[in-house]
């Protein structure tokens, strides 16, 4: 009796024991997973604030929002003058009926030849591309693309000698000058202002306000020496970026005394940019040889004819003439007048070379028209891309 309730009691204490075991178990088991959900619910915490800072200070999302591995702005001064920025498209610009764009420049094989039409009567009938012959070199071209100065916007740099050879003239050339402006500019045309003595300056960049233009040249001041070719050489690269009908008018007496460009690299970047190149002569065409600067006169002859233009020459006063000023204004009114009339009389042609040699050759060019009546003005020939 006494044995079977010792071993009655044994059994208890091992159960007891055994409960406590597993009790131990449990909240061992318990605690182990507890731990391992907490380290990793911190593992995950950390993982994402590192990514977080890594965002916030990223050397690509900096608090500004720039890249700072991207160039700030260069506040340095840029050399004048600027070039400009290709020009936007004009909205209401009109197309011809080919349908091209305004810009006929579809490829650098593409010759281009703005040609300028004198009608010696009052008549003018519009003429078409079947009316126009174009020879390269003696070799007939098939005329490819055709547009009417309607149909293609000016590109116009207007550059004012103001060096002190001029100063007389000045105030003519400014009043002529807003006259021009206010009779030739369309919405669609663009002009600037350049101001050439010692250096070249860009009075007023590409605009179609004739407003602005006349303001620009009201601020012409005459000093220092003479640097047309510069000024020319200038003018053609800011026309480079520009599409259309690109022109060149230089009011001027011709005389270049400080440039660092000849006459010959002003004349060949014309050529290359196919720019037209037309001047209101400010200087002497009377009396002797002596008193004239014919240096300067072949020069701007050259520059103008080589490239399709013309010398307009009007007969200003001068210190030792009884002209008033009414007078002056009128003879330069009329050179403007007529440098208008033919810039409405263009035509623009286009070609494919039959030649197909890259040799950076010169090969001059010959348009003719097929309707009696007529004379042309165009550029004499180009430059072929060298390869």
């Amino acid at each position: 009796m006494k044995l079977a309730k010792a071993t009655e009691r044994m059994k208890g204490k091992q159960n007891q024991s055994s409960s406590h075991r597993r009790g131990a178990e449990v909240s061992q088991r318990f605690a182990e997973s507890f731990l391992c959900v907490t380290l990793r619910d911190l593992c995950a915490s950390a993982v994402s604030g590192l990514l977080l800072a890594g965002l916030l200070f990223s050397p690509t999302h900096s608090q500004s929002g720039r890249n700072k591995s991207e160039k700030e702005p260069d506040n340095k001064r840029p050399a004048k003058p600027l070039p400009p920025a290709p020009l936007p498209k004009v909205v209401n610009e009109t197309r011809g009926k080919s349908g091209n764009e305004d810009s006929i420049r579809i490829n650098s094989d593409l010759v281009t030849v703005t040609v300028t039409t004198l009608k010696n009567s009052t008549e003018k009938a519009a003429l078409a591309k079947e009316d126009f012959t174009i020879l390269e070199d003696g070799v007939a071209q098939e005329v490819t693309n055709f547009a009417r100065e309607s149909e293609t916007p000016l590109r116009m740099v207007v550059l004012f000698d103001a060096s002190m050879s001029v100063a007389q003239r000045l105030n003519f050339e400014k009043k002529a000058a807003a006259k021009f402006f206010d009779k030739m500019m369309r919405p669609q045309d663009q002009a600037a202002v350049f101001a050439v003595a010692t250096e070249t300056d860009v009075m007023q960049e590409f605009t179609n306000k004739p407003q602005l233009l006349s303001n620009a040249t009201r601020q012409l001041k005459a000093g220092g020496a003479t640097a047309l070719y510069d000024g020319i050489y200038l003018a053609a690269e800011y026309l480079r970026a520009t599409s259309g009908r690109r022109v060149i008018v230089l009011v001027t007496d011709g005389g270049d005394t400080v440039s660092h460009k000849t006459l010959k690299e002003a004349l060949q970047i014309t050529q290359e940019v196919d720019a037209v190149i037309y001047s209101v002569y400010t200087g002497k065409l009377w009396g002797s040889q002596n008193l004239r600067d014919i240096g300067a006169e072949r020069a701007l002859s050259t520059l103008t004819k080589e490239t399709g233009g013309e010398v307009f020459a009007p007969t200003l006063p001068t210190l030792d003439q009884k002209q008033d000023d009414d007078t002056g204004l009128k003879q330069l009114d009329e050179a403007f007048s007529q440098l208008a009339d033919q810039l409405r009389t263009q035509y623009v042609l286009g070609y494919y070379s039959a030649n197909e040699a890259r040799d950076g050759a010169y090969r001059k060019i010959e348009v003719k028209v097929n309707k009696p009546g007529y004379a042309l003005r165009h550029r004499a020939g180009y430059y072929v891309p060298k390869s």
